[in-house]
C-alpha cells in the first residue's frame, strides 16, 4: 500500500474555499498534505479524518518572533501548520470543538483584502506583459521595410495557437476579476469567509487548462520536425521538381541551357507560406531571370502581398493588365529590363528579367503553371 501520493491540486488559491474543501476531503480518504508546490500536492497515508482546513495568508512584515508567537496561540486553539501554498500558510484542526482561527470577519478581511488586490494586480499585470510583447512585435514587424512579407516569413505555430486560447483566457480573465471584486465586497461587509467550494469542477478547469497548454506546446515542439526535408535546393540544370514560374531558356527563344552561367532553386517553407521559392537563372552577357513564389497557407493574405510587392519597385510604374487566369497582373519595363507580379488565388509570383526577351508573350503561360501550385 503506497504511503505518499501526489495530486493535482485545483488552481484557484484565491478562493480558499475550493482549497480547503478538496483538502479535506482528501483527509477523509486517509491523505493528510505535507507539501503543496505550484501545482501538485504531496500527502502522507493517515488514518482518514474530518478535519478543518483553513488557509491563512501570511501577514505583512511580520518577524520571526511574531510568528512564534501567533503559531503558539493558534495550537493552543487547536491549529497545526500542515504545509505552506504560494502566500498562504495551511492549517489543520483535528478537534470539532475548537473555535475558528477567523473570528473578526472585518479585522480578517483587511488580511485577504490585501491578498485579492495582489491577485487582480498579478492578473492585470500579465495581461500587460502580453500586450507589451504583442505590441512589440508588431512594430518590428510593421516598422520593416516589407512588413507582410516579414510576417508571413517569421509567423510560426507558436503565435497562432497563442492566439486561438485568446478568447478562452480573455473569458476566465474577466470572471475571475468579477469574483475577486464580489470576494472583496463581501469581506468589505464584514461577512465571514466561505470555508466550500467546488473543487471538482475546479479541477477540471485546472486539467482542461493544462491540457490545452500541453497540446499547444507538443504541437509547438513537433512542429518543425514535420517540416524536415521540405527546405531543399537544386540546380537549375538538375532539376526534378516542378516550380512555379519558367525559366530563361522558355521565355527567350534566343537562349539555350548550354547558355547558362548558374541557376539555383531554393524553397524555403515557412508556418504561413508553405512553399517559398527564389529562383535565380544567369546566362552569359549578364542576363538573368529572378524569381520569388509565395504560396500562402491562408488564401486572404495573398492580395496584401501583391500590393506590398507594387510598392517595392522604387522607380517603376507598374501596368495592371486584366487577363484570363489571374486575380491581378502588373507589368513594368525599364528599357531592356522588365518585371511582372502576378497573383492567382493563394500564389504570388514576382519576376524580374535583365537583358532576357519574351516575358510579355508567356503570360498564358504563367497562369498554367500557377494553376498547377493551387
Amino acid at each position: 500500500m503506497r504511503e505518499k501520493k501526489r495530486a493535482l491540486m485545483p488552481e484557484n488559491h484565491w478562493n480558499s474555499g475550493v482549497m480547503e474543501s478538496w483538502l479535506e476531503d482528501m483527509a477523509a480518504q486517509g491523505w493528510m498534505v505535507e507539501e503543496c508546490g505550484s501545482r501538485i500536492a504531496r500527502f502522507r497515508r493517515e488514518e482518514p479524518a474530518k478535519v478543518r482546513f483553513r488557509l491563512e495568508p501570511f501577514p505583512k512584515a511580520e518577524t520571526y518572533e511574531a510568528r512564534q508567537e501567533r503559531e503558539a496561540v493558534y495550537r493552543q486553539l487547536g491549529w497545526e501548520t500542515a504545509a505552506f501554498l504560494w502566500n498562504y500558510q495551511v492549517y489543520v484542526c483535528r478537534d470539532p470543538a475548537a473555535p475558528e482561527l477567523e473570528t473578526d470577519p472585518v479585522a480578517a478581511g483587511w488580511a485577504w483584502d490585501r491578498m485579492l488586490r495582489k491577485e487582480r494586480r498579478s492578473l492585470l499585470l500579465a495581461w500587460l506583459f502580453l500586450a507589451g510583447c504583442v505590441a512589440l512585435a508588431a512594430y518590428r514587424i510593421l516598422s520593416s521595410d516589407r512588413p507582410v512579407m516579414n510576417f508571413l516569413l517569421k509567423a510560426n505555430t507558436g503565435m497562432f495557437l497563442g492566439a486561438l486560447l485568446v478568447p478562452w483566457l480573455v473569458w476566465d480573465t474577466v470572471r475571475t476579476l468579477r469574483k475577486l471584486r464580489y470576494l472583496r465586497r463581501q469581506l468589505a461587509a464584514g461577512l465571514p469567509r466561505s470555508h466550500t467550494g467546488d473543487w471538482r469542477r475546479c479541477r477540471r478547469g485546472t486539467v482542461l487548462g493544462l491540457a490545452l497548454f500541453l497540446l499547444m506546446e507538443s504541437i509547438f515542439l513537433s512542429y518543425p520536425f514535420t517540416r524536415i526535408g521540405a527546405s531543399w535546393g537544386a540546380d537549375l540544370d538538375e532539376l526534378t521538381k516542378p516550380i512555379p514560374c519558367l525559366l530563361g531558356e522558355q521565355l527567350d527563344p534566343g537562349l539555350t541551357a548550354a547558355d547558362r552561367e548558374s541557376g539555383v532553386c531554393l524553397m524555403n517553407p515557412t508556418f504561413l507560406v508553405p512553399g517559398h521559392y527564389d529562383v535565380w537563372d544567369s546566362f552569359t552577357g549578364e542576363r538573368s531571370v529572378i524569381n520569388q513564389c509565395d504560396i500562402l497557407r491562408i488564401p486572404a493574405l495573398a492580395e496584401p502581398l501583391y500590393e506590398e510587392w507594387l510598392d517595392h519597385f522604387d522607380g517603376l510604374t507598374f501596368t495592371e493588365l486584366d487577363r484570363p487566369g489571374f486575380d491581378r497582373l502588373a507589368l513594368a519595363r525599364d528599357g531592356e529590363n522588365a518585371h511582372m507580379l502576378a497573383w492567382q488565388g493563394r500564389v504570388v509570383l514576382s519576376v524580374g528579367t535583365y537583358g532576357v526577351d519574351g516575358l510579355e508573350d508567356h503570360i498564358d503561360d504563367y497562369a498554367a503553371v500557377l494553376a498547377e501550385f493551387q
